[in-house]
């Protein structure tokens, strides 16, 4: 493979790494928010919402964790000189392929439940 697209591949790589901190870092600001509401007074009745929400924010992690050990394979394989280019190549571009479609859709979910977990708040907290 090409030194230059292996250096795009690299470059595309540490932008998703940078990513998916934001989204743990958000995510962990969303737990932590969840948490001080629990801590305050209450409407009990929101506690099947808000650990829906929690939920959602522990797969959340799950999620990233799974992209982080993606992204992890593919530097791997991009340095990996052991294997015949033939094989290589396809199976770069194969990784490349899941793993824009998966980081787009993770960044869609998580944007939404950031805004659901908000507007929730928003609604039912006074």
């Amino acid at each position: 493979m090409p030194q230059k697209k292996v250096k795009q591949i690299q470059f595309e790589s540490n932008t998703w790494k940078r990513l998916l901190d934001f989204f743990r870092e958000e995510n962990v600001y969303l737990k932590n928010r969840l948490s001080d509401i629990l801590k305050e007074s209450f409407d009990r009745n929101l506690l099947e919402a808000l650990e829906n929400f929690q939920s959602q924010f522990i797969k959340q992690d799950e999620l990233n964790g799974m992209l982080r050990n993606e992204i992890s394979e593919l530097d791997k394989l991009l340095l990996d000189e052991k294997i015949k280019e033939a094989i290589r190549k396809p199976l770069i571009e194969r990784i490349l392929t899941n793993l824009r479609e998966n980081l787009s859709n993770s960044e869609k979910r998580f944007c939404a439940l950031q805004l659901d977990f908000n507007k929730y708040l928003s609604e039912n907290i006074s």
